[in-house]
């Protein structure tokens, strides 16, 4: 008799799983959202929740469950569902809906907002932050600068990440926005959030960079090393606030010197996992720097005589951007190893976070320094300026 009860349990969440009906809203109508996988490619985790929320099928709307809380409860994904605690559901998404001001725990992280659990086809789970954008720029900001930096920097900071968080929502074609890492931004929910971040954030609360009358893709690093880069020396993009400036702000960063030493066979190893088919390498060559001083092309020769073009961006994209610290350096060959003798840290493009703080130290206002790196573009706010948002389910 039990068995069919589950049986009967299982059934009703499928049909109410399968519902064709789904359901968006207008996120220029309504307070701005973000979704953020914080996670993805899970096979279970461990959920908490204090506070009351429901469970609701994302496509149709549907409530599965309403609870007061859940406590270090297992989500765990199969072939044919999502099983959160003792039941199964036959979704591929699901969201938790808090009330009031629940907060959400995953892998030790509290969130604010919404979760969508998404089930993919390779029964792996992503896990999406729905949460409004001025809390996920709070979330962002310990990540991308020191909270002990002076206000004006950490402002600047915010309208930039704010800025690039809505460019990202308008291109986005997936179950997300942006994810939490260096190839969006890095974002830490709410454990992440500190008093002068989250000031910086409120003092700038609605504040973008547009140009031309759209959004900005606004890009920032850490270190220029002495000029931002061109943007379209790195993507097909061809915008007067990216075209690089001089930056005589950052000498004071710690990343405006480095040096690391490779060995040799580990570069083959990388190139070779990227496609291309070299032996032994015998050296490694600049054959082009652009106008910032960056590398554009290198050329690697081999010990059978091989040889191979790859530009810089390739280069460092493949061998690891945190490796690789940024595309201007110098190249000492020694024998079956190399060292990398370079300048700042990141692509390059807009904002020069260290000399942002330089700027600030030297008492330039926000919007100064933002004019500075961003040329051209202008600060507006995006509630008495309504953007076109894609809409969220």
């Amino acid at each position: 008799m039990p068995s069919k009860i589950i049986r009967s349990i299982f059934v009703l969440n499928l049909l109410v799983c399968s519902l064709g009906y789904t359901f968006s809203r207008d996120v220029g109508e309504l307070d701005q959202e973000i979704r953020v996988a914080v996670f993805q490619n899970l096979t279970d985790f461990v959920l908490t929740v204090q506070g009351p929320f429901s469970l609701v099928e994302l496509n149709s709307g549907h409530q599965l469950l309403k609870s007061n809380s859940f406590k270090d409860v297992k989500v765990s994904a199969s072939a044919d569902g999502i099983m959160i605690k003792d039941e199964k559901y036959a979704c591929t998404k699901i969201q938790i809906q808090p009330q009031y001001d629940t907060t959400i725990s995953i892998k030790k992280r509290k969130f604010r907002g919404k979760i969508n659990i998404i089930l993919g086809a390779n029964h792996r789970m992503t896990v999406v932050n729905v949460v409004g954008l001025e809390d996920y720029i709070k979330g962002v900001l310990y990540h991308e600068v020191s909270p002990r930096w002076p206000i004006e920097a950490l402002k600047a900071q915010a309208i930039a990440a704010r800025t690039y968080a809505i460019y990202r929502i308008q291109h986005a074609t997936v179950d997300f926005d942006v994810t939490n890492d260096i190839y969006s931004q890095v974002y830490g929910g709410k454990t992440s959030e500190r008093y002068r971040t989250n000031l910086a954030v409120n003092r700038t609360q609605e504040q973008v960079l547009m140009y031309q009358g759209k959004i900005l893709p606004a890009y920032f690093h850490a270190t220029c090393a002495g000029h931002t880069e061109n943007v379209s020396e790195l993507w097909a993009e061809h915008l007067l606030p990216l075209k690089g400036t001089t930056c005589p702000f950052c000498s004071n960063s710690p990343h405006f010197n480095w040096r690391k030493n490779f060995r040799l066979k580990d570069i083959q190893d990388k190139l070779n996992q990227n496609g291309f088919n070299l032996g032994l390498i015998k050296e490694i060559t600049i054959l082009e720097r652009n106008e910032s001083g960056r590398i554009r092309r290198l050329q690697i020769t081999t010990r059978d005589g091989q040889t191979a073009v790859v530009s810089g961006k390739d280069f460092r994209n493949m061998i690891g951007p945190n490796i690789i610290k940024s595309n201007n350096y110098e190249i000492v060959m020694q024998g079956y190893y190399m060292d990398l003798i370079g300048k700042g840290w990141g692509h390059g493009v807009g904002l020069c976070q260290w000399g942002a703080r330089q700027m600030a130290l030297e008492h330039y206002s926000s919007e100064e320094i933002l004019q500075y790196y961003y040329p051209t573009a202008e600060i507006v706010n995006y509630q008495k300026r309504p953007l076109k948002f894609k809409s969220l389910n």
